[in-house]
């Protein structure tokens, strides 16, 4: 596009070169007649002349500089106009590329939507067959169940060997648990179904109390503390558990090997059949040995953690798996029927062990829950007595680093896998304190003449830290090191048959109902 060019003035210029002209005539005498003659003997003086003549050179060069600036104004517009329509073609292609490329978005979102719903359609149409068929084995098998029972409960009615006894009993069982599974599986609604059975379980329970029997033909209740043990047996297969688990004593439980953590104490009983509390510690164990071996999560400090202990009159169960936290966008999902985190090559999870252990709780009328749990930054003071010299003290600082990893702080602000500290002495005691858990452990029982490991006692199945103590003839070396544990904690709360028949734990619920109701009425 070419400038603008502004056409010359050159009427104002003949107009000025009039007057020039006229004030240059050497004869002005027909002017007299309409001029005075001291005007025009003033208009004829020389230096007036000169003056309306650079006066009239002057407003020449005013003008014609002062449209000359109008037209590079003119142009600078015309240039800005240009600069703006090229702007906005850029914009339109741009717009054009962003429809061509969020129009094959939406094609690959179609995609991906219809392929979900196949898949969720596929998902449902396999969870009815599967049904469909469970209802099948259950109706026609109902009369080889019941021959296979009556044959293991005469056995077991006979004077038999023990061992043997005990293979008849493990069926019987292991027939029984069957027979709840395949009653679970063809129920429209689980938690409905299992609440049932417990309102009948608890009018008997009522008149059994009420009445004193002591030895009913049909027991409503089960130990808490059994069911755990049952389910738990079936990974572990070890001489202590098997006997913990024929004990009918009450009494607390303990086990530890290089996986397992085991803490169950005696929190009571459960109404219904207990069954259904082996169905829902077998998945979530399940769960917790599927993720506790996945690659990058392996830690060999970190431990398969199942609690059992009595709260305000329910029975908490708690189960830490380590390995990868559960994700924010599945937090609402993962008790969804279907609905899996267990996508890895060679396993696809069916997404039937959380629905079926939610459903169960909401049956008893408890609670379930989750945590994640990672090793997060932390100041740690380190108090060491030593024979001969003064106490030493030692801050470690720990940080997480870019990937997420815990570290140790240097002085240099550079961040290391560990903390080395070299005493010129031996040393008598340890004492470890952190800022967040307000906790101290103090180690004494060390070996004078080699190497000690120490762990964090304050999480003994998912530990934070570890430390080397090498103890030679006069240093000690002392290595503080960090632990990168993550993992997840399931926690169950429900409520025992005992609490139920205690009055002031219904009070209590009517009260955190009533509490909560005027809390919505407040909200809406």
């Amino acid at each position: 596009m070419t400038g603008l060019v502004l056409k010359f003035p050159w009427i104002g210029i003949v107009f000025s070169l009039l007057v020039l002209a006229f004030l240059l005539v050497p004869d002005q005498s027909w002017m007299l007649a309409y001029v005075d003659q001291n005007l025009l003997d003033s208009l004829n003086d020389i230096n007036v002349r000169i003056l309306v003549f650079i006066l009239l050179v002057a407003a020449y060069a005013f003008d014609y500089f002062r449209f000359r600036k109008s037209g590079r104004d003119y142009n600078e517009r015309i240039k800005n106009q240009k600069e703006q329509i090229d702007e906005l073609f850029r914009s339109r292609n741009a717009l054009q590329n962003k429809v061509h490329k969020y129009s094959g978005h939406a094609d690959k979102l179609k995609l991906f939507i219809s392929e979900k719903l196949l898949e969720n359609i596929e998902y449902d149409e396999k969870f009815l067959h599967f049904k469909n068929i469970a209802s099948e084995v259950r109706h026609n098998g109902i009369i080889s169940y019941d021959k296979v029972v009556s044959v293991l409960n005469d056995v077991l009615d006979q004077e038999i060997d023990p061992d043997l006894r005990k293979q008849y009993q493990d069926a019987l069982d292991s027939m029984m648990y069957l027979w709840d599974l395949l009653d679970l599986s063809t129920t429209d609604n689980i938690a409905m179904y299992i609440a049932n059975k417990l309102y009948e379980c608890e009018e008997i329970y009522y008149r059994q109390v009420l009445d004193n029997h002591e030895a009913p033909p049909f027991r409503p209740i089960f130990p808490v503390r059994n069911a755990v043990l049952k389910a738990i047996s079936v990974f572990i297969e070890t001489a202590e558990l098997g006997e913990k688990l024929a004990l009918e004593t009450t009494g607390p439980v303990q086990y530890d090997d290089k996986q397992y953590r085991i803490r169950l104490e005696e929190p009571g009983s459960f109404l219904g059949n207990e069954n259904y509390i082996v169905l829902v510690m077998e998945n979530l164990i399940n769960n917790a040995l599927f993720y506790a071996g996945k690659r990058g999560y392996a830690n060999k400090y970190a431990r398969l953690s199942i609690s059992l202990a009595r709260e305000e009159g329910d029975a908490v169960i708690r189960v830490f798996n380590p390995g990868p936290e559960i994700p924010g966008e599945a937090r609402d999902k993962i008790y969804q029927l279907g609905y899996s985190t267990k996508r890895s090559k060679g396993h696809q999870g069916k997404g039937l062990g959380l629905y079926f252990v939610k459903e169960i709780v909401k049956g008893y009328e408890g609670t379930i829950n989750y945590q994640n749990i990672h090793t997060g930054a932390n100041t740690y003071i380190i108090r060491v007595e030593c024979e001969t010299r003064p106490v030493v003290n030692e801050i470690i600082e720990t940080r997480l680093n870019e990937q997420g990893k815990i570290k140790v702080k240097k002085e240099d602000g550079e961040l290391d896998n560990e903390s080395i500290c070299v005493i010129e002495d031996r040393i008598k005691s340890i004492e470890v304190s952190d800022q967040i858990g307000k906790s101290t452990h103090v180690f004494n029982e060390l070996d004078q003449g080699g190497k000690s490991n120490l762990l964090d006692p304050e999480h003994e199945d998912r530990p934070a830290w570890m430390m080397e103590v090498d103890m030679k003839l006069t240093t000690t070396t002392i290595s503080f090191k960090p632990l990168n544990t993550t993992g997840v904690e399931f926690t169950l709360r429900i409520p025992t048959a005992e609490s139920r028949l205690d009055s002031e734990y219904h009070l209590s619920d009517r009260l955190e109902d009533e509490g909560t109701d005027q809390t919505e009425k407040a909200l809406l």
